[in-house]
């Protein structure tokens, strides 16, 4: 667990499981959200499936995610990422 208080605090926490990813040979990554729920008007709950895929199209793996958005101005945030095991993400 980490909060990333500037973007440089992010890239450094995502590089090394980036790296990882592709050395596994990732390509892409694609989110299929199961569930979603406004919470308030600045505030939304999350929760889906992220399949993750080969260089050359396979699955790579699937892994559970859930998300805690903020609106900010006119953009939406990702406050919270909570990776998990798919039968969780329902």
């Amino acid at each position: 667990m980490f909060a990333a208080t500037t973007s440089a605090a992010l890239v450094a926490a995502f590089t090394p499981v980036m790296d990882g990813l592709r050395a596994r040979e990732y390509g892409r990554s694609e989110l299929r959200v199961r569930h979603f729920k406004s919470l308030s008007a600045t505030a939304a709950l999350a929760t889906g499936v992220a399949l993750r895929y080969k260089l050359d199209g396979q699955e790579l793996e699937r892994v559970g995610i859930t998300y805690v958005l903020h609106k900010a101005d006119t953009r939406w945030k990702i406050a919270v990422m909570i990776i998990h095991d798919i039968d969780e993400a329902k």
